[in-house]
């Protein structure tokens, strides 16, 4: 077995060496981060790819519940480097956190969706009852899978619900994907301008060669 040579690599040798392996990438780039906005940035990159990766094996999922499915992303999040954890006690049972540098914290809330009411609820809980509002623990984000076709539809009846509840908030539309949504608004502990991604993960699975075989 050849040994492994004890010699320096850049981080662009590191990523060439890396190819395509979205999770090595981000794992190299979370290792680098210090800023809390790159801090951020990587965590919504991370979440991207998790939620991917639930989307291409959906028809097994079906019966997943909330915790089943946060619990996923909780473990791919550590596999690409991340201090993530799911139900930890940070003023109540967060979803999902990943702590990072300089004191940075990450909060999740992930839904299972049923009723706009219940998207809300996620959100004030995320608003008001988990987030610090401090520096660097003044982003979020609410986790949305949704069982039902059209997640389009969802995701513009949810945002339409939001600003109807909550008229302090300033919602805009990823540049990146049209699905996920920003949302801005002052922390209710802090006055700081707390900021919160809206990330839809499709789950819908009604294949239609499976019901004309019936």
């Amino acid at each position: 077995m050849t040994a492994i040579p004890n010699k320096a690599f850049s981080l662009r040798d590191l990523k060439l060496m890396a190819g395509d392996s979205t999770p090595t990438l981000i794992n190299l780039d979370r290792l680098v981060a210090v800023d809390y906005e790159d801090q951020h940035r990587l965590v919504e990159r991370a979440i991207d790819w998790c939620g991917l990766q639930i989307v291409e094996n959906r028809h097994l999922k079906q019966d997943l519940g909330e915790d089943a499915l946060t619990i996923e992303i909780v473990h791919m999040l550590k596999g690409m480097g991340y201090d993530a954890e799911h139900d930890t006690q940070i003023g109540g049972h967060c979803d999902v956190i990943v702590r990072g540098k300089r004191d940075f914290l990450w909060i999740g809330e992930a839904k299972i969706h049923k009723d706009y009411d219940w998207l809300l609820k996620g959100y004030e809980q995320l608003d008001s009852r988990y987030s610090t509002g401090q520096p660097g623990q003044d982003t979020g984000e609410i986790i949305i899978f949704s069982y039902n076709e059209r997640i389009d539809k969802v995701v513009a009846k949810w945002i339409e619900h939001l600003i109807a509840k909550r008229p302090d908030v300033s919602v805009s539309v990823s540049e990146s994907d049209k699905l996920v949504h920003y949302s801005l608004h002052q922390h209710p502990g802090t006055g700081r301008t707390f900021k919160v991604r809206h990330k839809p993960i499709n789950l819908y699975w009604r294949p239609m060669d499976k019901e004309q075989s019936k």
